[in-house]
């Protein structure tokens, strides 16, 4: 249940105030692959399930994602690269709608 915002002098929910909502962009959730440069110096990716460290390093971004995608597949989970660990862009669902 969405709770309204309170008017802060008399503490009275503001009809005319739409709640907020998160504005975070998606990402990836525990259970989720993931693939992510290790640095920008090297063609190099890590790719892990979250929360976890790496489970395997890759020398190629074509056999990374090709990775993800079949991990993922197999985990019924989602598949994201990043190379920034800021920016996530997901590049395999296989995660049943109604647990999203």
């Amino acid at each position: 249940m969405v709770q309204q915002r309170q008017s802060p002098a008399a503490g009275i929910p503001d009809p005319g105030v739409a709640p907020r909502r998160s504005r975070k962009p998606p990402g990836p959730v525990a259970g989720d692959v993931l693939t992510s440069e290790r640095s920008a110096r090297a063609d190099v990716y890590e790719i892990s399930i979250v929360p976890a460290d790496g489970r395997a390093v890759v020398s190629r971004y074509s056999e990374a994602i090709q990775i993800v995608r079949a991990l993922a597949q197999q985990l019924r989970v989602d598949a994201w690269f990043t190379s920034d660990q800021t920016h996530y862009a997901r590049v395999a669902s296989y995660r049943s709608r109604a647990v999203r």
